[in-house]
């Protein structure tokens, strides 16, 4: 979903500002904030399906790391575990196909006939 096509300004916009103050308005903060979660996951996953998958995985991912990172003497080991796998995971499903056409480009045999 665009940010300027129809259905974001006109149908995901507005249900999200309408049911974001009035869930605040009537003081249902805990849920206001899960209909947020909620729409921003709709936002996501509305252009493939398979996105959603990806990144409710990576907040479960981080979720963990972070709650671990609490409990652990080797915060530091941990934070840079964290670092190297959302950095994994954002050039795998971003850039690995890109990587992999300019190794392929480079590395073509070059035909003499």
């Amino acid at each position: 979903m665009l940010f300027n096509s129809y259905i974001f300004i006109f149908v995901y916009l507005p249900i999200t500002l309408l049911g974001y103050y009035f869930l605040t308005h009537f003081a249902k903060y805990r849920l206001s904030k899960l209909f947020l979660i909620g729409m921003s996951l709709w936002f996501y996953g509305y252009f493939n399906i398979e996105y959603l998958f990806i990144i409710i995985f990576s907040i479960l991912l981080n979720y963990s790391l972070a709650s671990f990172l609490h409990t652990t003497k080797h915060r530091k080991l941990c934070l840079w575990l964290g670092i190297i796998m959302n950095i994994s995971i954002l050039f795998y499903f971003k850039y690995m196909d890109f990587f992999i056409e300019n190794v392929n480009a480079c590395c073509r045999p070059i035909c003499r006939y």
